[in-house]
């Protein structure tokens, strides 16, 4: 288990956890509609019932004080810290940028990853896109501006979706 904490649990998050944990920034841009979606890695959940998904990014951050809800970040150092929230982040990240099953339908998906990230969580990483529905994952390390002049110069990747999560930790 990848979890460093239960996210469910208020008692493990610290009150100023927003400070202490400062979230990863995650940028989709869809190649084949031009659209890019900016958000911090931030989920809701309901704090009684882990598995409902209030809200993601900027719109979580409203549920912070809710004491019906938890807001954390699945993501650390660019990493997933917590699998099934962080799935449900991208996906519905992915659906804000445009890359829903209509227009892109089994898209292949390039996801930044930090230059130490272990093949584990390389695996982690590309088994939550293919989950999210891409046909083909690629990983890199390179800049978002460098990956994206390589994205549009290669005909494999020309209707690709890039995935840029940059760790603040």
């Amino acid at each position: 288990m990848l979890t460093q904490f239960d996210p469910c649990s208020k008692q493990l998050l610290p009150e100023n956890w927003y400070l202490e944990f400062t979230p990863a920034q995650i940028t989709i841009h869809s190649l084949k509609t031009g659209r890019q979606v900016r958000e911090p890695s931030l989920v809701a959940v309901g704090a009684s019932q882990p598995n409902q998904l209030l809200a993601v990014g900027k719109d979580a951050l409203q549920y912070q004080n809710n004491p019906e809800a938890v807001v954390f970040s699945p993501f650390r150092q660019g990493k997933i810290a917590q699998y099934p929230a962080a799935q449900a982040l991208l996906k519905a990240l992915l659906k804000q940028a445009g890359c829903g099953a209509v227009l892109i339908p089994k898209p292949v998906m390039c996801i930044h990853t930090q230059e130490h990230t272990s093949k584990v969580e390389e695996v982690a990483l590309a088994e939550a896109a293919i989950q999210c529905g891409a046909r083909k994952v690629f990983l890199y390390t390179e800049s978002l501006p460098a990956m994206l002049d390589l994205a549009r110069s290669r005909r494999d990747l020309q209707s690709a979706v890039l995935i840029h999560i940059e760790s603040q930790d």
